[in-house]
């Protein structure tokens, strides 16, 4: 992609945190709608346009995200007003501080703008290079950059919808107990806390005092009673005065100081964490046995590196705590660290790695997984089957004694896989990665073929500088792109040749023919390998296999190479590192992104009840810069509604909505127990109260029952206060936002389809209502009318759009250009792919992730 700036003259040197912005209020509340294009597209292309300069890795400086964010200003921010005002929403949005000058100048940006708070989501300190730069620490309390009273000033006036804070420990002195506390504290919209590398005396006292405030004291418990009679008194027993059912992501990696009790406090607060990272941290076993709360959202986890627990204690929590056994859990894990440290792996053995995948197995968790790091635990190597006589009645997984064998066959899905510091030989390795040979396997196990992308073998003796070599390797995988190897095989490849590449030929034959020597060299297929060079992420070495859309095999010259155009312009290449580097993560990524994939992350993330249609223009037409939305202060429900059931089982059903549970209803159910008592958020701020039936008092004529119904689409107004709001569909079928972009409809009838065959010809014939050329499943009872769009319609059309992004390879766009729809399967992938991994983002935060 080559983006050519304007050539009018540069304006003056604009930034995140310049004021030069804001010098005209009165175009802040024009109407932007004034552009011959619709707005909506112009965000949408300056939202890629924005992701893929923040995305550029050129210059190669630590700077580089000042000098893209300024190009890219300088090429849209004086088009028009909708540019402008769009420019000023991407940019505010994601606050990136790699000084503490940068801080303070966007502090007196947002002191004198109030506009600008609510743009504000995301304050990522990872980058923050030495505060001082050269100054002594008394120095920087006098100058008063970045000290605890301005951070502390800054999350008061950005608190309306800041989402995320992510810290690293360059402030970690600067964190004391009121900033702490406000952090901890519910009743904000914040999801996402990130303590990453924050340690030492000062930080851990400061988070013990903000803890302090959180829980009660010991004159309001019966600590001091226990005390007198001479009892032991567990701090961690008592309960704190709120919870913080906002917080969504939470990470203390690398907080080594943080005593065991006090993580249990910090857990203990947040009941709906979704990702917690606890790598490297001083957790203990009755912290991770007793302490965690059920954690029914978990898809996250990571207890890598953890030298006080013990592998009786991660066995007993994968096999008995709710967290993992719960079948009533919202959801199943899809990123789960288990890394040992070498020399702490001793008290492993492949007994216990096998159990633990066998109980991640019981627990549906290996049908959702597809990151898995079980580098330093030991695996069971025995002789792979080579035939199945007879189906076998397997309830939750397929039994067999090698390990590598079992990850194969019974966890489908994983794409990253480390097995690091083991010793396995080229051949099992070779056999691991290769496809099924065998139809039987899929049809006794049931489960679909595995299509692993990454793989970590370092730390491997089979894999040396004389073995690294072997073809096999590079070729007996069509889905893998890279491998993580140790250093002695990396640099043998690297020196090499000057392209620090390998070739490897692939033939194209058979499975039954795979032991002849005769092959034709005309049809074999060159592979190319690469060395990914980069000295920024410790003691980690990859090779990673080149393509034209993902990995490309030209960076290392891209990077280093400026062009200009005819009439001495220069020309922005956009140069972003390699897809295969959110596989090799080893850190969870918390965050959302500068710029988001797709709603899905965000939405799991920061669990908004109305999320924004539009960021940049308000329901009515005018300019917003962002809408403040409410904290979520009760426990989220799980996904379902009320329904009314009835003992005659007559076909009567009421809508999962709270406003069809109506005080009729509650005349049915006039049996009263005051010992058991739910209550019912209604849309009118009106509450029913739903007693349960005594067991002596039972009716046979009123057995009506209220029951929750987990088959029923996810009610997030049951667990918000409040009148009820307009949601996004009678948002979008309003008649006049309808006539506004009737050019932008995407559902278009038959005519207007077929009017277009040229550009869009329908791949399947089966498919009447085809959108853009799609190929979908067949569905039975479909007819072409456009009158029987109904509800239920509606939900099979989003069960076939959702349906490529599982199944991207059964993705067709035009079988005339297979170019187009390659890329579109690409599409898929990366979004579905977001969810779980995230994206590796620049410097410091990268270098978390991806260090040692």
């Amino acid at each position: 992609m080559q983006i050519v700036p304007p050539r009018f003259p540069p304006p003056t040197e604009l930034s995140v945190d310049a004021p030069r912005l804001f010098t005209s209020t009165n175009r802040d509340h024009q109407d932007v709608s004034s552009s011959s294009m619709p707005t909506e597209i112009v965000y949408q292309i300056l939202t890629y346009q924005f992701n893929d300069f923040m995305n550029n890795d050129h210059p190669g400086t630590s700077e580089k995200f000042n000098e893209n964010l300024r190009i890219f200003l300088r090429s849209n921010l004086t088009v028009n007003k909708a540019f402008y005002h769009i420019c000023k929403v991407l940019i505010y949005k994601y606050c990136n501080f790699t000084t503490a000058k940068r801080f303070h100048h966007l502090l007196k940006t947002i002191e004198t703008h109030k506009e600008v708070r609510n743009i504000i989501q995301v304050a990522d300190f990872e980058e923050l290079t030495s505060i001082g730069l050269g100054r002594t620490g008394e120095m920087n309390k006098m100058i008063k950059n970045l000290t605890n009273e301005t951070l502390l000033k800054f999350l008061q006036l950005t608190r309306a919808n800041l989402r995320e804070f992510l810290a690293c420990e360059q402030i970690q002195d600067d964190l004391d107990d009121k900033i702490i506390y406000f952090l901890l504290k519910p009743g904000k919209n914040l999801s996402v806390l990130d303590f990453c590398g924050c340690s030492g005396p000062s930080f851990t006292t400061s988070l013990i005092d903000a803890l302090e405030r959180l829980y009660p004291r010991a004159e309001n418990s019966n600590e001091e009673e226990d005390r007198e009679e001479g009892e032991e008194v567990d701090p961690n027993q008592i309960q704190p005065l709120e919870f913080n059912y906002q917080i969504t992501c939470l990470g203390l990696n690398d907080c080594t100081d943080l005593p065991s009790f006090v993580v249990g406090r910090v857990l203990q607060m947040l009941p709906e964490l979704q990702k917690l990272d606890l790598s490297h941290t001083s957790i203990d076993d009755e912290v991770l046995l007793h302490k965690i709360p059920h954690l029914k959202n978990l898809t996250h986890f990571s207890l890598a590196s953890c030298l006080q627990l013990s592998p009786r204690s991660i066995l007993e929590f994968f096999s008995n705590h709710p967290c993992v056994t719960d079948e009533n859990n919202s959801t199943t894990l899809e990123w789960l660290n288990l890394n040992c440290i070498s020399n702490h792996s001793t008290v492993w053995n492949d007994v216990h790695t096998m159990f633990l995948l066998k109980k991640l197995c019981q627990h549906g968790h290996n049908k959702t997984l597809q990151y898995l790091n079980i580098g330093g635990l030991p695996l069971h190597q025995a002789s792979f089957i080579k035939s199945f006589k007879s189906k076998v009645n397997v309830q939750k997984y397929y039994p067999c004694q090698d390990t590598l064998q079992f990850i194969k066959i019974n966890f489908p899905h994983l794409k990253s896989l480390s097995i690091r510091g083991n010793n396995v030989s080229i051949s099992k390795l070779v056999e691991f990665l290769s496809p099924n040979e065998y139809e039987e396997v899929s049809e006794v196990t049931g489960l679909e073929e595995q299509h692993l992308k990454f793989l970590n073998i370092s730390n491997n003796p089979q894999i040396n500088k004389w073995t690294i070599q072997d073809p096999t390797l590079f070729t007996c995988s069509s889905s893998l792109m890279a491998y993580e190897i140790s250093f002695d095989a990396w640099q043998q490849i690297e020196k090499s040749n000057p392209n620090h590449e390998i070739i490897a030929m692939k033939y194209h034959t058979d499975f039954n023919s795979r032991s002849s020597m005769l092959r034709d060299s005309q049809k074999a297929e060159p592979v190319k390998w690469q060395c990914y060079i980069d000295s920024s992420y410790g003691r980690r070495y990859w090779i990673y296999k080149t393509d034209k859309y993902l990995n490309r095999a030209d960076l290392f010259q891209m990077s280093n190479m400026i062009k200009y155009d005819s009439d001495g312009h220069k020309i922005i290449e956009i140069v972003k590192q390699p897809d295969f580097l959110k596989f090799a993560q080893a850190k969870i990524m918390l965050g959302c992104g500068i710029v988001s994939q797709s709603n899905i992350r965000r939405n799991l993330s920061y669990r908004d009840f109305k999320p924004p249609i539009s960021q940049f223009l308000t329901r009515n037409g005018g300019i917003t810069f962002g809408d403040t939305p409410q904290p979520i202060i009760t426990p989220r429900l799980p996904p379902g509604g009320w329904r009314i059931i009835h003992d005659d089982s007559e076909d009567i059903e009421y809508e999962s909505d709270a406003r069809t549970i109506t005080p009729q209803i509650s005349n049915t159910l006039h049996s009263i127990n005051e010992e058991s008592t739910a209550t019912i958020p209604s849309g009118n701020d009106d509450t029913i109260i739903v007693e349960n039936e005594a067991e002596d008092d039972i009716d046979v004529d009123l057995r009506n029952g209220l029951y929750w119904d987990r088959s029923i689409q996810n009610l997030q107004s049951l667990s918000i206060q409040g009148p009820p709001q307009e949601n996004d569909d009678e948002y979008l079928n309003n008649p006049e936002l309808q006539r506004r972009r009737s050019q932008l409809s995407l559902l278009r009838s038959r005519s207007m389809t077929n009017s277009r065959s040229k550009l869009w010809p329908p791949p399947h014939n089966n498919s009447e209502n085809n959108i853009l050329g799609i190929m979908r499943p067949p569905l039975s009872n479909t007819s072409s009318t456009v009158s029987i769009m109904t509800k239920k319609l509606k939900r099979q059309q989003k069960l076939k759009t959702d349906y490529y992004y599982d199944h991207p390879e059964e993705y067709i766009y035009n079988r005339n250009d297979p170019v187009m729809t390659e890329r579109y399967r690409i599409h898929f992938e990366l979004v579905n792919e977001f969810k779980v991994f995230g994206n590796i983002e620049r410097g410091m935060y990268r270098y978390y992730s991806l260090k040692t």
